[in-house]
This record gives C-alpha cells, structure tokens and sequence, in this order.
C-alpha cells in the first residue's frame, strides 16, 4: 500500500476546521478520534458484518508504538484544530504510519517542525526504511541515504539547526526609542491545564525588526493572534495594539486590522491562498505592523529565498513599519532582522536573546 504524507493532506485534515478553531478549545474533533481505528480505514461504526477483531488487536499494538515513537499521546485530548502548524504534521504523519505503509511519500515532510523534530524524523525515516518501508522524498537529503527522490525541487535548502547569527541579541524586551506599536503587559494564556504565557510582557516599536521563535505547540502562533484579535483571549489580556487597548470602548478590531499585514502558513492551509498572494495583499495595505507566520512554508528554495527579498526590500522602503517573524531556520528569515525572542515550550516563560 502506498500512502502519501504532505501538505496536501494537512489542507485536507481541516477542511471542515476553520481559521480560529484553534483558539477555541473544546471545538473539534479530538487528535485520539482522527487516529482511531475507524478514523483511519474509513470504517462506518455501524456497519453490520466481520468485527474485524484481528484486525483491531493488531492496530492497537501498532497505535501505541507509533504514539511513542512521535510523541502524540499529550495531544490526544485535544481538538486537531487547536494544534500548531507542527503538532498538526506529526499527528498526520502518525495517522499515515498506522496504515502500515509498504511505500511511504514523504512530500516536504519537515515543513513546520523545530529543528529538534527535523532530526527526529530524519531518524523516524531512517528507522523505517531499515524495516523495508520504501521511502520517497521530495527532498531525499533530509530523510536519509535510503530514500529514494521524488524528482521535484531538486537543490534544496540545508536543514541542519544552525544558530540565528547575525542577529543581535536583544537584552531587554523594553527597547529605547520609536513609537510603540504594540505593548503587551502581564499576559497569562492558558488551554485547560496547558500554560502557555505567564506574566508575559513585550513591547514592539516602529522600525523594530523582531524573530519569534521556539519549539512547536510553545504560543508563537497564539502571540501573534492576540495582536491581530484572531484569539478571543486578547479580550481578556492587556494588550494595546497603535495605542488603543484590546477591548476598551470605542477600540475596534477592524481599524487595528487595517494596519497590520499577514502572512502565515495558517491562512495557506486553511484558506489556502498562498504566502506570494498574501503578501501582496498584506503589502497593499502600507501596514504598520507586518507579521510573517512561517511565510517561506510549503515554498520551494528559489521561491521562498523571491519571497523574503521582496519582503526586505519593502522593509527598507518603510524603516518605521515594525515587523515580526516566526522562524525555525535562519534561511527563512528576511534580511535586516536585528532581534531575537525565544519563548520555551509550554512553560509561559520567555527568553530574551
């Protein structure tokens, strides 16, 4: 059996989801429904016929070491839209593994992932293959010696974790100078018992070029929806955004909106409009504030690296926009970006680097 695992099956996993479902937690199907045996092979619960017992026995033993081995089971619980962008890919990779594949397609498999996911599903391929899966990988260099090449995009991007050098290092989160744009103060974010942010604060001035980054599922996404009021916790935080503060009378969200250009591997997989026509539309607004949500994701090399010059040169065009950018991997970051926010993951806390 041949299974193929990419973006086109992510696209297809929320295509009854929608853009905010992740910020409303108890809306959604549950990670432990879509990775259920009749979630799986299509079954109807209530067919009459062969129980299918073996069959169930065998999946369950197969269920639990594909949970271990890509670290699902803390997600279980929780509805696959609330997922971030990362955590949604290796629950989808989970679901493809519990097929029990003869042929793997692996279609850009380490879109999205921190670098520690990279190399761990480098090993996960590797693993695999040895156990006579056959691999084929758009981009076989990062799934190993054993995968065979898919024959598209040739000359890919390195993979390796490398540092953000280059960047300056920004020893406070309260920088001198420039108009603010957004202010955030004591934030606290939580999902049932999972904490994302306590006691956060950041402030992001005019002309401030800033790089979010951290592990996947550690509120990069959450940040910036609580900018743009697409989480409705926002309301309930004291954030300011063009010095008007979420929530108070007379501050609506579309006016901040209108200031505030978006591109976001979110809008691609749920909207599907792709990162060069968002950002058009994003640059169209002479924004204030830009925001770049994993822009380069499903790109190809030569597009991506297209994508982000055309950002810096709009940049440079307009020193007193502010920008921010989420990035696992220094080559999907547009040139002139001088500061660096990590957030650690699950823990609420923040490191400035």
């Amino acid at each position: 059996m041949d299974l193929h695992y990419g973006f086109e099956e992510q696209m297809e996993a929320v295509r009854n989801g929608w853009l905010q479902g992740r910020y409303h937690s108890a809306e959604g199907d549950l990670v432990a429904d879509l990775l259920s045996f009749n979630a799986v092979f299509d079954v109807n619960p209530f067919e009459v016929g062969a129980s299918r017992a073996r069959e169930r026995r065998a999946f369950g033993t197969r269920r639990r070491l594909v949970e271990r081995l890509l670290d699902v089971r803390p997600l279980l619980r929780r509805p696959f839209v609330s997922l971030s962008n990362g955590e949604m890919r290796r629950v989808l990779f989970a679901r493809a593994l519990l097929k029990g594949p003869e042929r793997l397609v692996l279609d850009d498999p380490f879109g999205g992932l921190d670098p520690d996911w990279r190399a761990r599903m480098r090993q996960i391929a590797e693993e695999l293959a040895r156990h006579g899966v056959e691999i084929v990988a758009r981009k076989p260099e990062l799934c190993g010696e054993r995968a065979l090449p898919l024959g598209v995009e040739s000359g890919a991007l390195g993979d390796r974790a490398l540092p953000f050098g280059g960047l300056r290092r920004a020893r406070r989160l309260h920088p001198a100078g420039g108009a603010v744009v957004v202010e955030m103060r004591n934030v606290n974010v939580s999902f049932g018992r999972r904490r994302l942010f306590r006691n956060f604060t950041w402030t992001i001035r005019e002309g401030e070029r800033w790089v979010l980054r951290g592990p996947n599922g550690s509120g990069k996404t959450t940040l910036l929806a609580l900018i743009t009021g697409d989480s409705p916790r926002g309301y309930a935080c004291d954030v300011t955004v063009f010095g008007k503060r979420r929530g108070d009378e007379g501050v609506t969200l579309a006016d901040a909106r209108l200031s505030i250009g978006e591109v976001s591997a979110e809008r691609q997989v749920y909207l599907g409009a792709t990162p060069e026509e968002q950002l058009d539309e994003a640059l169209s607004r002479n924004p204030r504030l830009l925001l770049l949500d994993e822009p380069c994701y499903n790109l190809a090399p030569h597009a991506a690296k297209r994508l982000l010059r055309r950002v810096a040169k709009w940049l440079g065009a307009h020193p007193r926009t502010a920008a921010v950018c989420v990035a696992h991997r220094p080559e999907h970051v547009p040139p002139g970006f001088t500061k660096v926010l990590a957030i650690g993951g699950g823990q609420g806390g923040r490191e400035a680097l």
